[in-house]
């Protein structure tokens, strides 16, 4: 799908998705009937019904096989940017506890860290998914801890601790860049447009009553509607629906109340 559509207010992008199914069905069924007027008997429309239900039935499964795969991928990117979040706050307490001259600078980067994420990054992933820097800022962290050292007992025990939430912070930040670039492959994208149009083909044997019209236009809706719900899902960056940013800023405004406190 464009990105440019994934940009454009929910409802649009509903009514634009839903408009691709049921418009080319609801003018199929009338140009059929209109410019060939075929006529079917009875065991040809029961045997169009029979294949109506079994296409449907296998397009319902892969539509929900769909479904559920990018919610799931969903899911995955907005639990890594928790989790990263999660760990930022941590690491930066734990440095502000340390108090040391080496571990408060490590922390300001950890803060340029999380600001960068929230300024740059994260509206650059939005205009091209699975972009992201190229690890300067975190590897400058990595550097940053190398001049931190121990002065008391209970500063080794903290360091060992600081040492693993910033791991942590580089593995939750791969699993979102990994999230960032998931996608619905176009092999996938062929075979879900596929079956929806050949669940809605069975229909074009059925007389042109109100009635008939009526049903093929609720069939194409229901396809649509799954349709524009996997389509909005597929990317969990991009849209007024896609994973928020927010856990960061609630990581740097802990940062920030943290430093108003009396010391």
């Amino acid at each position: 799908m464009p990105l440019w559509i994934y940009h454009l207010p929910v409802l649009e992008f509903g009514a634009i998705l839903l408009a691709i199914w049921i418009v080319p069905a609801m003018l199929s069924f009338e140009v059929v009937h209109r410019l060939f007027k075929p006529t079917f008997d009875e065991a040809e429309k029961s045997l169009a019904m029979t294949l109506l239900a079994l296409v449907a039935t296998l397009n319902s499964l892969l539509l929900a096989f769909c479904a559920v795969s990018v919610w799931e991928d969903f899911r995955t990117a907005d639990t890594a940017v928790g989790n990263e979040a999660v760990a930022i706050s941590e690491l930066a307490r734990d440095l502000a506890v340390m108090g040391t001259p080496e571990s408060l600078a490590v922390r300001e980067r950890v803060r340029d860290y999380a600001r960068a994420i929230v300024d740059e990054e994260w509206s650059q992933m939005q205009q091209d998914p699975g972009h992201h820097d190229d690890d300067t800022r975190i590897n400058s962290i990595f550097r940053a801890m190398q001049a931190v050292q121990p002065a008391t007992p209970a500063h080794t025990t903290l360091l060992s601790e600081i040492w693993a939430r910033l791991n942590e912070v580089l593995k939750f930040r791969l699993d979102r860049i990994s999230a960032s670039e998931q996608s619905v492959p176009l092999t996938l994208w062929f075979v879900v447009i596929s079956g929806g149009v050949l669940s809605l083909m069975p229909m074009l044997v059925l007389p042109p009553t109100a009635f008939n019209r009526c049903a093929l236009g609720l069939l194409a809706c229901s396809t649509g509607l799954v349709f524009f719900f996997i389509v909005q899902m597929d990317r969990p960056f991009v849209g007024d629906q896609s994973v928020s940013s927010h856990p960061y800023e609630v990581s740097l405004d802990g940062m920030a109340q943290w430093d108003r406190m009396p010391k």
